[in-house]
């Protein structure tokens, strides 16, 4: 595929077309209509396409990586609390739900 054929500012658009929540049946029909190529268009849209999985797969990976440090601090939290004869209801409970969450999420967005 050769991005450089494609212009900057029809890569943009097509950008803010996905992220507005329009098909790639209504962007294709809405440049076909301005009068591009069919064979460029095709290759925006699958440029496109490739640099939002990338977004996503990297926002995964940040969540998903939040996520775990926060599981392995609540283990510790936990075991010093329990070591300390202090209630571990919180750090036991909480902090490892939201470490899970987190940990779903960024699967999600890295998987999606």
């Amino acid at each position: 595929m050769a991005e450089h054929h494609i212009p900057d500012g029809l890569m943009h658009e097509a950008y803010q077309l996905f992220e507005g929540g329009h098909t790639t049946d209504e962007i294709r029909s809405r440049f076909l209509s301005r009068g591009f190529d069919a064979a460029q268009i095709d290759g925006l849209i699958a440029t496109v396409k490739a640099l939002r999985h990338k977004k996503l797969r990297a926002r995964g990976l940040v969540f998903s990586g939040i996520g775990a440090v926060m599981l392995v601090m609540a283990f510790v939290l936990t075991y010093i609390l329990h070591q300390s004869g202090i209630d571990t209801d919180m750090a036991l409970y909480g902090m490892t739900t939201l470490g899970i969450t987190f940990l779903f999420i960024g699967m999600i967005s890295f998987m999606g």
